[in-house]
């Protein structure tokens, strides 16, 4: 690890290493000496660095399984950039394997504020290489010593401070909508995180289920805090891994409702390149709409997206000049102002509405619609656009 990261206090390295037996921690970038690590070139043993280069080879049982000899995993710890550098010029790594986790599932904890968004700390990243390299049992058990760690420092922390957008929930607007052997799917409340980030202490979508089911659960895709509706959870990491290729393939379908200004029945379909997270390169992205109704300048759209670019509903609305109502990053103050003074409604008018999947568990296809909350329900009722919901979207 960089030398500056070691005394960081958001530095998950240093608790991996305390967890875990056989290990040896380098501290490189101090000026007085050098680091080399050639000695971890063994011919018997296989010595990975596990950081996703262009070159690097997708970390899964079958490699792990191709070659008996055993493994010595080296694992750069810093920021991204600091990480790439230990990478590529350290003496001793310069031509060893590259590895890199498959799986796209976010962040479980958030537990540093990270660009990427499907970054992971250091101690997330170990834990799911050694669940491929070990197993699965070894996996859970850091995660669940790593999550009651991340509780206790953010406790610490105390409250952070929310955005107009990001009014507060309760544990009680967290209903189960399905579940079974394998996955469930939640109605998130808009102003709830589905997991914790740094400086949050309040109750967690994650956290909520698993004190009610009484067994972890792990996150399979995001869904933004100011955005309510249907969030998928599985029961294992494996499980989690798998869904989540399947996001990315196109497997899972989503269905949104969004409230915007402008009402255009010509709109299908938006197609602007995105960043997959707000600092990356441009990535093809898709979207797919559909005008339901309107109220004077407003409209309510069925939204489907087809990629999953971070705030890509958000985006490429804003680009097709229909900014969503409550959206504060990308919409208009105005129409914003308007509807928090005239119709009391505090938050973003996006939500998500149903998931189609195939189970894990039976194979079977599963459709679920996530209902209304109260908010979008009550609004909806006063703009006289109830009648142009889609069915299950009014439960009771």
């Amino acid at each position: 690890m960089h030398y500056r990261e070691h005394d960081k206090p958001t530095a998950t390295a240093p608790l991996a290493l305390a967890a875990l037996p056989n290990h040896e921690l380098h501290i490189h970038g101090t000026r007085d000496q050098r680091l080399d690590l050639t000695h971890l070139s063994d011919p018997a043993r296989r010595t990975w660095v596990l950081y996703p280069s262009e070159d690097a080879l997708p970390l899964t049982a079958e490699l792990v399984q191709a070659d008996p000899r055993p493994i010595t995993l080296v694992v750069p710890d810093g920021t991204w950039r600091q990480g790439a550098r230990l990478a590529r010029r350290l003496p001793g790594l310069e031509q060893v394997q590259r590895v890199f986790l498959k799986s796209e599932r976010p962040s479980q904890w958030g537990i540093r504020i990270e660009p990427k968004p499907f970054g992971l700390s250091t101690f997330e990243a170990i834990a799911r290489a050694l669940g491929i390299i070990e197993s699965e049992a070894v996996q859970q058990e850091l995660e669940q010593m790593f999550s009651r760690i991340v509780a206790e420092t953010l406790e610490a922390k105390g409250p952070s401070r929310l955005r107009a957008d990001e009014v507060s929930a309760s544990a009680d607007e967290v209903t189960i909508l399905y579940q079974d052997e394998s996955v469930l799917v939640v109605n998130k409340p808009s102003g709830m995180l589905v997991h914790r980030s740094m400086g949050t202490r309040e109750p967690t979508v994650m956290q909520i289920v698993r004190d009610r089911i009484g067994e972890w659960v792990y996150p399979v895709h995001r869904l933004d805090r100011a955005t309510s509706g249907a969030v998928l959870l599985a029961r294992s990491s494996r499980i989690a891994h798998e869904l989540g290729e399947g996001f990315e393939q196109g497997q899972i379908e989503k269905h949104y409702l969004a409230l915007v200004r402008g009402h255009d029945p010509e709109l299908k379909i938006a197609d602007s390149p995105l960043p997959r997270d707000l600092t990356g390169e441009p990535q093809p992205a898709l979207t797919h709409f559909q005008l339901l109704g309107h109220a004077e300048r407003y409209g309510l759209y069925s939204v489907w997206p087809k990629t999953g670019r971070r705030h890509q509903i958000r985006m490429h609305m804003k680009q097709k000049s229909h900014p969503l109502i409550g959206d504060v990053r990308y919409g208009k103050g105005e129409h914003n102002r308007l509807f928090r003074e005239t119709h009391g409604f505090h938050r973003l008018g996006l939500h998500a509405l149903g998931l189609a999947f195939r189970s894990p568990a039976s194979g079977e296809r599963v459709s679920v619609i996530a209902p209304l909350p109260t908010d979008l329900r009550e609004l909806f009722i006063k703009l006289g656009l109830v009648e142009q919901l889609p069915e299950g979207a009014i439960s009771g």
